[in-house]
């Protein structure tokens, strides 16, 4: 496997949208496997299985079917924006 196909754990972290301890966490509970660099030991994971995972963490999203519920009947509190007061 050639080194451009593999990403670091910041590279994967980016990708993914999470920390890069999150990253580690997955490599150590199985979820992400790393190869590791002869020498160094740093992680690298394939373009493959970060993909893979990607398209999984989408797919449990809810679907974007009706948009932000708006309560119409909440009382306004807070600041006074100019026009608000009554005179």
């Amino acid at each position: 496997m050639a080194t451009r196909e593999l990403l670091n754990v910041r590279d994967t972290a980016r990708t993914l949208g999470v920390h890069e301890n999150t990253i580690r966490n997955w490599e150590g509970r199985g979820i992400l496997h790393a190869v590791r660099l002869p020498g160094s030991g740093y992680r690298r994971f394939s373009v493959q299985d970060v993909e893979r995972l990607r398209t999984e963490m989408f797919e449990q999203l809810a679907p974007a079917t009706e948009g932000p519920v708006v309560n119409t009947g909440r009382k306004r509190s807070g600041r006074l924006v100019f026009g608000d007061a009554t005179e």
